[in-house]
């Protein structure tokens, strides 16, 4: 049997929403597996078509998810992950080289769970094999939304990216919802628009008090929030 996993991973580990609900058996036993990973921003946490042995949980920072375009010899951005965000698992569950690039946005720190551990927990636990089913229907409802973003204006697009992040990943604070700061690139590529454009709708959303750059947090405080969240329902 598996010794004992420290208190204060097992702290990190209660800390995420999705294994609040395990059993004190089960986070024990899934602490005593789990190996701790501190990432600096811009290293990749795997790369495409690698074969995955590893799920990620992240515990604190943001990713970018990446596609490799060959022909153009460049790269895409196709989503920013945060807190509580699984990274790796459809690798694992379909057994299958993996299919994007993962790299730290800012410094990261995950928990990389084995395959098999990984597996076992999904059913030992029902409740969890469940929020990640609900995990993946969003990602797939959030894919889409993405896919008819081009019947929508440049500014629309931009302003659903930014919700979108708030609803998955975003932090309330008394001054607002509290995301990364995404970078304009990134921006761009998510909301299918040019760098300038991406760009140009964060200055007049600044500029009209919606938004507020936190540069020392690589943070972005989403003020008015509501208004945003408003503006995507014309979606």
């Amino acid at each position: 049997m598996a010794s004992d996993a420290p208190v204060a991973l097992l702290s990190e580990l209660k800390a995420v929403p999705m294994l609040a609900e395990l059993s004190a058996t089960s986070l024990q036993w899934l602490g005593s597996q789990v190996k701790l990973r501190d990432i600096p921003a811009g290293q990749a946490l795997f790369m495409q078509d690698a074969w995955g042995s590893v799920v990620y949980l992240i515990l604190a920072g943001w990713a970018k998810v990446r596609r490799a375009l060959r022909a153009q010899d460049s790269t895409k951005t196709l989503a920013l992950l945060g807190p509580g965000a699984w990274v790796g698992e459809m690798a694992v569950l379909d057994e299958a080289p993996r299919s994007r690039d993962v790299l730290a946005l800012t410094p990261l720190r995950v928990a990389g769970i084995p395959a098999a551990t990984f597996k076992a927990l999904m059913l030992q636990e029902p409740q969890l094999c469940y929020q990640l089913a609900c995990s993946l229907s969003r990602r797939l409802r959030l894919a889409n939304l993405q896919a008819d973003l081009d019947q929508q204006s440049p500014p629309l697009r931009v302003v659903h990216t930014l919700v979108q992040l708030a609803e998955a990943f975003g932090e309330k604070t008394p001054q607002g919802m509290r995301i990364v700061y995404p970078p304009p690139q990134d921006l761009a590529d998510i909301s299918q628009v040019s760098r300038e454009t991406a760009l140009a709708v964060l200055s007049r959303l600044q500029q009209q008090g919606v938004i507020q750059p936190l540069p020392e947090q690589q943070s972005l405080l989403l003020i008015q929030y509501a208004k945003l969240l408003e503006a995507t329902r014309l979606l």
